[in-house]
């Protein structure tokens, strides 16, 4: 076989080529493959010996499906990963071949895997690659300094929520999630998709969990919490609805918003958070009755609550409470809130980040504080609900031509610019937001942000890249988050 570029090769050698480690596998080649004139050889560990591979490895897998990653820990060259989600990523000197390099990708878990392929792509590879001429690419690959890095997730659910009808490209839109080291899409919708399974195996596909979004008496002003009677019609219908649509789909959850989206504390003669607690005792414990084990997400917009939180404290603790609208940063829609007393601010409660920390303390500590504490984090687009939206019947979700997904990104770019300048100038507080969460709270969280008709699936803004960065480690130096959220959206975007 006639070789035209001499000298020492890379080799990918995975541990095994589906579900997300899949993914992983092709996205590694995806990044190394860039960097090299000649086929980059790609071959299972269970196929070779490592005494007789020649040249520079790429090895990813786990410990228990990629022998290679074995023997090194075995030699004590590499750690194992710490915690679901975490990675040990590694350059070093071959202990096989003389002279050559390894590159290790060892995932605790596929997550892991995938997360780990994704750092050293967009962020650890662009950063060391890249010389100041071209032609000297291959040798800065092949010169690689070493390195040796370990994470894991502080926040274990981090993902977007949106509408679902605003996802243009449902693949790339979720690939772009994965590779931001997101795990959860919670897509809301009037009515399901044509071709929801086909959304759900593809969210599997890269590691993410997919949380479909109904309403629970929500936007039917009709109906009203604090009426057993109404509350009985809603349970009836939600009821019905899980089982005719969603029992079936392989989801890994439900989402609902109920009759909260206000700012009225009182209905009738009961508070909302009393009227909503009976509303979701009422319908939740039916369904978990039938669907022990079903994940269930309580919208609750703050708004409607206020000082009352307390009485949402028998909520069943099954339900997980996912919070909106309570506060400044993260819930405010706009940052320039924050700054500027013109703009239309929180209630005087949540006012300020100080304020809306320690809200956020005290509704996550209801239910004894070790349940989880979620929020749907804000400041990035959302719907043009004054003149754009309307309530849609049955669709085909994300599968729009890509030259219309263009142009509807020009004409966000205008805002996205905006958007993008206040994250900059603000994300140092939603770090400290969250450090404050993670100290002061025991049990797991969860924060999805609302990026919704933003074109996300064209292209990774920084801001939201730098949302990624913070929950996935709010603890580290916020510079680092900075420089590694840029480097990441521009080179997932060059994808």
């Amino acid at each position: 076989m006639k070789k035209r570029h001499e000298g020492a090769r890379w080799s990918l050698i995975y541990g095994i080529y589906e579900g997300a480690e899949k993914f992983a596998i092709d996205e590694a080649q995806r990044y190394f493959q860039s960097y090299l004139p000649y086929v980059m050889r790609v071959e299972k560990a269970e196929m070779v010996v490592p005494e007789k591979l020649a040249g520079h490895l790429l090895v990813v897998g786990t410990m228990e499906n990629n022998p290679l990653a074995a023997q090194l820990f075995a030699q004590g060259l590499i750690e194992q990963p710490n915690g679901p989600e975490g990675y040990t990523l590694k350059c070093m000197e071959s202990p096989w071949s003389a002279g050559s390099r390894i590159v290790a990708v060892v995932g605790a878990d596929a997550a892991g895997v995938l997360y780990g392929v994704e750092h050293l792509g967009l962020t650890i590879l662009p950063g060391l690659v890249w010389p100041a001429r071209l032609s000297l690419v291959r040798e800065h690959v092949d010169n690689l300094p070493f390195f040796t890095v370990s994470e894991q997730p502080k926040i274990a659910g981090r993902g977007i929520w949106t509408w679902g009808y605003v996802v243009y490209d449902y693949r790339r839109f979720i690939d772009n999630m994965a590779r931001l080291r997101m795990n959860m899409l919670t897509i809301w919708n009037d009515e399901l998709p044509v071709n929801i399974r086909d959304v759900v195996a593809h969210a599997h596909s890269r590691g993410v969990k997919t949380i479909l979004g109904f309403e629970w008496g929500w936007g039917k002003d009709d109906l009203d919490l604090s009426s057993k009677e109404d509350r009985d019609k809603i349970r009836g219908a939600v009821v019905e609805r899980y089982e005719r649509d969603y029992a079936g789909l392989g989801i890994d959850g439900i989402y609902f918003q109920t009759l909260t989206e206000h700012s009225d504390k009182i209905k009738g003669t009961v508070s909302v958070a009393a009227a909503a607690k009976e509303l979701v005792n009422e319908t939740a414990g039916e369904l978990l009755s039938k669907h022990p084990g079903l994940l269930i997400q309580f919208g609750l917009h703050a708004t409607s609550i206020g000082d009352r939180y307390e009485e949402l404290a028998g909520l069943d603790s099954r339900v997980a409470i996912v919070w909106e609208d309570a506060g400044d940063i993260p819930f405010s829609y706009n940052l320039a809130c924050t700054e500027n007393s013109s703009y239309k601010k929180p209630e005087p409660w949540v006012e300020t980040p100080e304020k809306t920390a320690e809200y956020s303390r005290n509704i996550a500590a209801l239910r004894g504080g070790r349940d989880e504490f979620a929020i749907v984090a804000k400041g990035w687009t959302s719907l043009n609900w004054e003149d754009e939206f309307e309530n849609h019947e049955s669709f085909i979700l994300g599968e729009r031509d890509a030259w219309s997904i263009r142009q509807r990104l020009g004409a966000r770019r205008q805002q996205w610019d905006y958007v993008n300048s206040l994250w900059l100038k603000h994300y140092e507080i939603a770090n400290a937001y969250y450090r404050n969460m993670l100290k002061h709270h025991r049990g797991p969280m969860t924060v999805c942000a609302l990026v919704e008709d933003g074109l996300f699936e064209a292209e990774i803004q920084p801001s939201v890249a730098l949302f990624a960065g913070t929950v996935w480690n709010p603890c580290r130096p916020a510079a680092e988050t900075l420089q590694e959220a840029y480097t990441a959206a521009t080179a997932a975007n060059r994808i």
